[in-house]
């Protein structure tokens, strides 16, 4: 199909034409520095997020509650003054009042391992359990 002569066509074209030759390349010197200034930027951007982090990190560390020493388990209830679980025949009763709940759990006269020893055991775990339970050892 050959082309109609539309005069809008031919005026961009000579548009085109006038572009292309009026264009010239940047001098390489203006490109390696636009480069140069680019990734002065990332640079500076890297340092300022890394301070930030660890100006929020100091912050937090200093602000945040600390934690008090542990403290040495109790191996087991003092004897004058202890008082002895009453076991019930119903687990359902309120765990927060003692005698009332599993007969298991500790009374707020009983105090409960919640850490492992700080000494490193050499031999066989020794475990005691409750009549009637059974453990698996670790």
């Amino acid at each position: 199909m050959p082309e109609s002569q539309d005069p809008l066509r031919s005026l961009f074209q000579q548009a085109a034409q006038a572009g292309q030759a009026r264009t010239v390349a940047a001098p390489v010197a203006y490109i390696t520095g636009r480069a140069q200034r680019a990734r002065r930027r990332l640079v500076v951007l890297a340092a300022v997020v890394c301070v930030l982090l660890a100006g929020g990190a100091a912050t937090a560390v200093t602000l945040l509650p600390h934690r008090p020493a542990l403290e040495v388990p109790a191996t087991g209830p003092s004897p004058s003054g202890s008082r002895t679980p009453t076991p019930t025949s119903s687990g359902t009763g309120d765990p927060t009042v003692p005698g009332t709940g599993d007969p298991t759990a500790p009374t707020s006269g009983q105090s409960v391992r919640t850490t492992p020893p700080s000494a490193p055991s050499t031999g066989p775990r020794a475990t005691s359990t409750a009549p009637g339970s059974a453990t698996t050892a670790p």
